[in-house]
């Protein structure tokens, strides 16, 4: 990824604008979230995207690699059908 440089100047309050390439690129919205850091002596600012909590638990490490691990197991063939739920449920049993 090639480096975009734009010269910003910072206004009345400490405000800054971001370029519209930069934000189009980014997908970056006004009310979007983003995270301010230094590095050195440089300012790293990146977009951030809010979840919901009751969908937080789809970001955990866990269930990222639980997800993982059942697109492998799809992909290698790894899977079973079952033509009722009873079969089903017999199946989850064992």
């Amino acid at each position: 990824m090639s480096a975009i440089s734009h010269k910003i100047f910072v206004q009345k309050r400490n405000l800054i604008s971001l370029p519209r390439d930069i934000r189009e690129k980014l997908n970056i919205s006004e009310g979007d979230v983003l995270d301010i850091r230094m590095d050195d002596n440089k300012i790293i600012i990146e977009p951030m995207k809010l979840v919901p909590s009751v969908q937080a638990y789809f970001w955990t490490d866990k269930t990222q690699n639980d997800m993982l691990e059942a697109k492998n197991d799809i992909e290698s063939g790894n899977v079973r059908e079952f033509n009722t739920i009873r079969e089903f449920l017999d199946g989850i049993e064992q």
